[in-house]
Formats: structure tokens, sequence, C-alpha cells
């Protein structure tokens, strides 16, 4: 499975120095938002793609679809998380089911 990554320019251009081959980048114009939905449909429809990591502010200006499958995960950018530390730490607590230590 593959994972995939939608996210500004710098998001996108470290993922990519990171190895990951499935990168796109977008704006936060009407005409890329767009773009940015289209791209995120094709992804789900395809059957190779595992993860869908997307930022959380792309992620806010649009509506991700409710499946189970590819797991679509919202990530801070350069701007840092809007969930807040906390947050993030009870998304983490949950998914692997035991009590992080601060």
């Amino acid at each position: 499975m593959k994972i995939a990554v939608l996210g500004d320019s710098d998001t996108a251009l470290a993922f990519k120095l990171a190895g990951v081959h499935e990168v796109y980048s977008f704006k936060e114009t009407p005409l890329e938002l767009e773009r940015l939905r289209n791209k995120l449909r094709e992804l789900v429809e395809r059957g190779d793609i595992g993860i869908v990591l997307i930022t959380e502010r792309l992620a806010a200006k649009v509506e991700l679809p409710d499946v189970r499958f590819p797991i679509i995960l919202q990530i801070p950018d350069k701007s840092g998380s809007a969930f807040g530390e906390e947050a993030i730490r009870e998304i983490v607590r949950r998914a692997i089911g035991v009590e992080l230590k601060r």
C-alpha cells in the first residue's frame, strides 16, 4: 500500500525529500481547492493507496470523505497544529490504547 500526501508547497517538499512518491501541492485558492477535492476523490477510489496525509489547513477547507479505507489523517503544517498538543495526545492515546506520559 502507498502513502499519498496532500499539502502546501513546504509540506509537499518535506515529504518528497523524505522519499514519499505520491505528493501533491495545493494553494488555498478556489481553483486549487477544487483540484484538491478531485485528487482526494481519485485517491480514495484507487485501490493502491493505504494512507492519505492532508494538512489540517487544507482539510478544514474541503469536506473529507467518510471512508474506512484509505485512512485519511490530518497533519500539521509549518504553522503548527490547529488541534493543540492535548488534542493530538488524546487522538494518539485512543489510537494505540495506552496512556501517554507528559
